[in-house]
């Protein structure tokens, strides 16, 4: 897939170059100027271009300095000593909120987020000063703002730790937990290194900037940064080796991995029919050049909804594969969705119908995954900027792990260039816009540089006390826009200094037991009463908190075994509930704490029963006995959106000692079966001979069993295939799931065989070989 990501080279890039946010301060939090506050009066500034004093009766002076196409407002002034300060400016926008560039000592402080009003706002940052003369420069981006007078102040600056620190899917695998907690325990402390591997198909090869930072530094970066976009695409996408990477890259290598969702469109989705192959260059993923709504995307009924199904269905099927790996992944999908600001400037699809629709499609997003495919192997990474208006695009803490911002310091839009994008270098540590973003969200959540072009240097970040979890540097993309290696970006010296230091943390300093301090996973959290978002239109949404007169409350049972091996021998419950009740649980078994293991499961009971077969195979010999557990029992109110618990219990234990047969053939089998009775509490053995059901096909491919044939199936055929004794198939399942060449068993073809039919490419099932 040659060039997928061409066109984002030049003025888009992938990370969207353009007024990327770096903004300062947010007027709506702050309260009041320190006590020890300096006023200086912006009248009395140098200016050039287009801004001029002009009168304000309202103005604390009762003149201001008012920009309009362009300028610069430069102005010194003094501290008694050298350190962080507060610097507030009060201004306000012209016909709507401004971004200006922020200078002191020449050192940039990003974008200057000015609000729009009729009264002058404060807008706060953190910056340092030097002890004596100090120079403010406001150079104008947008121009049209009045400014009336800023003040400098002492600063205390809020400890770097996050309130949040453990993952909030509720069932994350004891490696994501682990990999959690690490970046907890060096958030404030040092920063990660991170960078970005190139596209399939790129400029150079895919280890070009690894084997750069290795020959120059000595050292690999200790997360590796990868892109799940061409890979899931349903246009066009194919296996780029993203997944075996990964795999590589944090079970060889003990690396992190992140992942990234460039997740191309149809251009004309309204001509385009769902299963189509078509060139990349009739996709995009940018705002302007597609039709497709991000809205009608978690909308039923709609090919939006269909193709971006499919996406996630694909992706998911990655994912099961890293998690059967113990492979976790910090995943950043839906990036940048504020783009320049507000809730017209987007530049990404997912965000050009504003920040309502967004977070209802990033919820859909994380529930699709977590809850329909059971991805728990991510950490969810959501992007922020720190304009006023940027909380308004935020998920909600259920929904996000760590907050990232991407940092491009080095891209500058000119007088002198026509306002076109100009890169100059910038190494400042953007500690005003870490600070804001921490403030923002209440310190709740790690912040990172998701993205950068600089990452700064290690004397900036450490004096400025700008505790970033972690850079990743995007790729050398050719051209201008070699991120990595051009010194307008980073100098060798400083990418020598950074990756030698003990501030940074690079892939050889990384633990040796980085994902082994999880725990297994308690679902009974998921039980606990949640707020709730109901969307009444697209620009407004109201938060309840529901709770229900029945509480469900965990169900536990012993079941008695015997010492010895549990191969090919399975434990059938048998559970009665609420009609389309989800019920989910787990088998656990162990000799303490420490070893306790739990293999999980979970159902729907569609006529209110669930017959469950849970293979015994991983079970130890040393281990007589086990524990059968329901974790949750519940009902989803569409109308409330919120899951309403329900009784349920376990009328029949058995263990069954033979294996059930897998054919597509009718077949009858006599076994012998311990039974545990569920009536009592003493556990009474007996042995009797019974009848297995009946194996037959019900719906051939339906592998999961949903009642459905569709890319899920396949999912669950691959990750059969990958881990048997983790993803077992049901013997219906497997029976359902032998859909190619039908007699050969389960294999790849039939995952393939459901993938064809589900694109078009073959009319039904059973597919045969051409023999």
């Amino acid at each position: 897939m040659k060039n997928l990501f061409r066109k984002a080279s030049a003025v888009a890039m992938s990370a969207a170059l353009a007024l990327n946010g770096t903004a300062v301060g947010s007027a709506v939090r702050f309260t009041a100027d320190a006590a020890d506050a300096a006023k200086f009066e912006f009248e009395d500034a140098t200016v050039t271009g287009k801004t001029a004093v002009d009168s304000d009766a309202s103005a604390s002076g009762g003149s201001i300095l008012y920009m309009k196409d362009d300028g610069v407002i430069e102005m010194e002034f003094e501290v008694a000593s050298a350190g962080m300060y507060d610097l507030v400016i009060y201004a306000h926008g012209v016909g709507g909120s401004k971004q200006q560039d922020l200078y002191v000592n020449d050192a940039s402080q990003g974008s200057l987020s000015i609000p729009e009003g009729d009264t002058y706002q404060p807008i706060k940052s953190a910056v340092k000063l030097n002890a004596g003369k100090n120079t403010l420069k406001i150079k104008s981006s947008w121009g049209w703002t009045m400014f009336d007078y800023f003040t400098v102040g002492t600063t205390v600056l809020p400890d770097i730790k996050a309130s949040q620190s453990t993952p909030c899917d509720p069932l994350a695998t004891k490696e994501t937990q682990s990999l959690m907690a690490y970046l907890n325990s060096v958030y404030g402390k040092n920063i990660i290194s991170g960078q970005q591997e190139i596209y399939s198909g790129g400029p150079h090869g895919l280890e070009t900037e690894f084997e750069y930072l290795k020959d120059t530094t000595g050292h690999y970066p200790a997360i590796r940064g990868f892109d799940y976009g061409n890979f899931c695409c349903p246009a066009y996408g194919s296996d780029d080796g993203s997944t075996k990477r990964i795999i590589d890259w944090v079970k060889e290598k003990n690396g992190i991995a992140t992942a990234s969702f460039h997740i191309n469109v149809p251009n004309k989705m309204e001509s385009y029919t769902i299963g189509d192959r078509i060139d990349w260059a009739q996709t995009s993923y940018n705002a302007k050049d597609n039709d497709f709504s991000p809205e009608k995307a978690y909308t039923k009924g709609t090919k939006e909804y269909d193709y971006y199904r499919q996406s996630l269905e694909t992706l998911a099927a990655e994912f099961k594969k890293l998690e059967a790996e113990g492979v976790p992944v910090i995943w950043r999908p839906l990036h940048e969705a504020e783009g320049g600001g507000g809730e017209t400037g987007s530049w990404f699809w997912w965000g050009k119908e504003g920040s309502a629709v967004y977070k209802e499609l990033w919820k859909y997003t994380y529930t699709t995954l977590t809850e329909d495919f059971d991805c728990h192997n991510l950490i969810w990474e959501w992007n922020s900027y720190n304009f006023d208006t940027s909380a308004n695009w935020y998920p909600g803490d259920d929904y996000v792990d760590i907050i990232g911002y991407d940092k491009y310091s080095c891209v500058k839009y000119l007088a002198e260039n026509n306002w076109q994008a100009s890169y100059v270098h910038d190494d400042g540590s953007y500690s005003s816009t870490f600070y804001g973003i921490m403030e923002k969200y209440d310190s709740k959540k790690m912040v990172s540089m998701a993205e950068n072009d600089s990452f700064s240097t290690v004397g900036n970040l450490t004096e400025d006390k700008a505790g970033w979890l972690y850079f990743c540097t995007w790729y050398d993309g050719g051209g201008k826009t070699d991120f990595l290696s051009d010194p307008i970006f980073n100098t060798k010296e400083d990418t020598i200094e950074m990756y030698q230091s003990d501030y940074c943390i690079t892939l050889d300093e990384l633990p040796a037991d980085l994902y082994k301090n999880g725990k297994t996973p308690d679902p009974t959290t998921t039980t606990a009463t949640k707020a709730t978002t109901t969307v009444s239109s697209t620009t407004a949404a109201t938060t309840t908190t529901t709770s229900d007169a029945f509480t469900f409350k965990v169900m536990k049972q012993k079941v008695e075994l015997w010492e010895g091996s549990k191969a090919g021998c399975w434990l059938q419950a048998e559970i009665k509930g609420a009609k389309k009740a989800s019920i989910g649980g787990a088998l656990g078994f162990g000799t303490s704490a420490d070893d306790w293991t739990n293999i999980e499961w979970k159902e729907d009971a569609v006529g209110g029963e669930i017959i469950l077969r849970m293979p015994l195979d991983d079970i130890p010999e040393n281990i007589t006995s086990a524990e059968f557990q329901i974790w949750w029992s519940n009902v989803w109110d569409a109308e409330k959106e919120v899951a309403v618990d329900q009784p349920c219990e376990i009328t029949d234990l058995s263990v069954i000692t033979d294996v059930i047969p897998v054919s597509s053939e009718t077949t009858t089998l006599t076994t012998t079966a311990t039974s545990t009775a569920t009536s009592t509490t003493a556990t009474a053995t007996e042995t009797t001979t019974t009848s297995a059901e009946t194996v037959k096909v019900t719906l051939l491919g339906d592998a999961n069993l949903d009642g459905k044939v569709s890319v899920a199936d396949a999912v669950a055929i691959l990750q059969s295939i990958a881990n048997k004794d983790k993803f077992r198939l049901k013997p219906e399942g497997a029976a359902n799931a032998d859909c190619y060449d039908v007699g050969d068993g389960v294999t790849a073809n039939d995952a393939l065989a459901i993938q064809k039919l589900d694109a078009g490419a073959i009319e039904a099932l059973p597919e045969y070989s051409k023999k």
